[in-house]
């Protein structure tokens, strides 16, 4: 690891992520403050296509024809732009247009996200460091939303102004970053790098194709957590949304730090699929949260985050980087994003809009019972995706490792 690069790309991953939670951290509280609660699930799937449509192609962009720190920059200065005038819509209640800025925002934010990946895998040893990396981002995460909920902005379109003007920061800042030049340069255009078919072939083999598959269908208890938690935690009472949540991004960093430790150890099979079960686990004590009135089963579901997030989502991108040749590792990553960010999201905020228009029907502390009912669905999703993981699922990743070690040993022992 270059050690005078790594500073810069502590600060870049600290801002990303500073700046994604001040505008989607409490966004589904956002919309229900201002009388909109029903799009919740619409806007999320629109996040979704948004991701469809622009990773993959700004991947290929990236990967051919230029730096991805440049690319990176002036997505976010664009953005910047979209976030500022967002909060007017969402004040006047205008659904539609409100909409449509946040189809504009995921259009432009997410690319980002893959390409910051990118850029840290570039100059770092990604088993190693990225982890190290990635916890900067949560320490991002963490800081935007103690300042929300300190300041009361949890339901408020305050936030989304603080997400304008960081996004100006960073978009600033991404153009002093170390330079990652398109590996694939100077190799003529054809048709399948504008469809990216050289990160789709990825899917030829069977463990990627089921790790994909586990994580679009994963995004369901996810999308839950992510869109409707604050919501929920209002209904407990609790009116300091994103500070809660808080708990949950504090066990994130400690688990990150322990990643390398253990991903070495244990290889990826095991983790990822901790990682899976633990969104079992913690949805249902959200179900039970919600008839309970002991706090614990609250403070336990949101400290499973480190497990939930870390375990499965972080080790997927350190997956499908060992996975991705030299020439499409900007693309792969985008792939995966869009499995995740793009067909899942959009996949789960449909199901999760449905799940909760048709058993959260009472306001406040009125619905509790029926958010029991909520909870139980990602749990049983959670549940079928740790079984079918565990039994089609090879980590051919470690295998290899492990007798690549064992081969060097018996080599040393010959040569003695």
């Amino acid at each position: 690891m270059k050690y005078s690069t790594t500073p810069r790309l502590l600060i870049m991953m600290f801002v990303q992520y500073f700046m994604q939670g001040a505008w989607n951290m409490t966004m589904g509280l956002v919309l229900s403050s201002y009388g909109m609660a029903s799009i919740i699930g619409t806007a999320y799937g629109l996040l979704g296509v948004a991701t469809i449509i622009s990773p993959l192609f700004t991947g290929m962009i990236a990967d051919r024809f230029f730096a991805s720190q440049k690319v990176m920059g002036i997505l976010h200065l664009i953005n910047a732009c979209v976030i500022f005038y967002t909060p007017q819509f969402i004040e006047a209640q205008n659904a539609t247009m409100t909409l449509l800025m946040i189809f504009i925002v995921g259009i432009l934010f997410y690319p980002t996200t893959a390409l910051s990946n990118s850029i840290s895998f570039h100059h770092i040893d990604g088993v190693k460091y990225f982890p190290v990396i990635r916890v900067f981002g949560t320490f991002g995460f963490m800081a935007i939303g103690f300042i929300i909920g300190q300041m009361g902005y949890s339901g408020d379109t305050m936030a989304w102004y603080i997400a304008a003007a960081s996004g100006v920061a960073l978009g600033l800042y991404c153009f002093t970053l170390p330079d990652t030049p398109p590996k694939a340069r100077g190799r003529s255009f054809m048709l399948r790098d504008l469809l990216c078919l050289d990160a789709l072939a990825l899917f030829k083999e069977r463990n990627f194709t089921i790790l994909m598959l586990s994580i679009l269908v994963l995004m369901i208890p996810k999308t839950a957590y992510s869109a409707y938690i604050p919501v929920f935690l209002k209904a407990l009472g609790f009116d300091n949304a994103a500070t809660m949540m808080q708990i949950g991004i504090a066990s994130e960093v400690i688990f990150m730090f322990l990643l390398s430790f253990i991903l070495l150890r244990i290889g990826f099979k095991v983790t990822l699929l901790i990682g899976a079960v633990c969104w079992v686990v913690r949805s249902l004590f959200f179900a039970h949260a919600a008839v309970d009135d002991a706090m614990v089963w609250v403070l336990v579901g949101l400290l499973l985050q480190g497990f939930c997030w870390d375990f499965f989502f972080t080790v997927a991108d350190i997956y499908v980087d060992r996975k991705a040749g030299e020439a499409i590792k900007a693309q792969a990553q985008s792939l995966r994003f869009i499995v995740s960010n793009g067909a899942g999201l959009l996949f789960a905020s449909t199901v999760c809009g449905q799940i909760f228009n048709h058993t959260v029907n009472a306001p406040g502390s009125e619905g509790l019972a029926q958010w029991q009912s909520f909870w139980v669905w990602p749990a049983l999703v959670a549940a079928i995706v740790s079984a079918i993981f565990f039994l089609l699922f090879r980590d051919d990743l470690s295998e290899r490792r492990g007798r690549r070690g064992e081969a060097e040993t018996q080599s040393a022992g010959r040569s003695l």
